[in-house]
């Protein structure tokens, strides 16, 4: 498949210009300096391939959600993704490392919790299907609007320390 139509599937990208955007980025890495990427989704239990061959496997396990287990069993996945040049074909290397956060460890950093209810909450319809868990979403909603305190999220990924406890000396 090409490029776009590998993307097909992607809901709004292809109409504000993302694709071709990427793949400009993408012909545009040179030899010995390789790019990286963040993408996400959810996933049910920790979970590493999520490939669509073995949907049958791991897709089914979303319907096993409950509210008294979705602080346990979802998980936040995050994926470094790295693009390196290769010096003699010029061809791309592509891997991907992922990173599986469940809900209760999440939330255990103020800020992750109430910027993963934002996000969720916020995300188009259309997107919420796409990462598939539109389905799960009102129940990933109650959860994590708990620990939503309606505070202002500074930018980044990195804890509030000034909102941390301290430790004494």
């Amino acid at each position: 498949m090409s490029f776009f139509e590998w993307h097909a599937p992607v809901p709004k990208a292809h109409e504000m210009g993302i694709f071709k955007r990427a793949l400009k980025f993408l012909l545009n890495i040179q030899q010995g300096a390789p790019a990286r990427r963040l993408n996400w989704t959810m996933t049910v239990n920790p979970l590493l391939d999520t490939s669509s061959e073995n949907y049958h496997q791991w897709g089914v396990q979303k319907n096993t959600l409950t509210p008294e287990n979705i602080g346990r069993k979802q998980h936040l996945r995050v994926e470094l993704q790295t693009f390196f040049r290769l010096p003699s074909s010029n061809a791309m290397v592509f891997p991907i490392r992922c990173y599986l956060c469940n809900f209760q460890d999440l939330i255990t950093v103020p800020k992750w919790g109430r910027r993963l209810h934002r996000v969720v909450r916020d995300l188009p319809v259309e997107l919420a299907t796409y990462k598939g868990f539109i389905d799960n979403r009102p129940m990933m909603l109650d959860y994590l609007g708990q620990f939503d305190d309606g505070l202002p999220t500074s930018p980044g990924v990195w804890p509030d320390l000034e909102t941390e406890p301290t430790l004494s000396k």
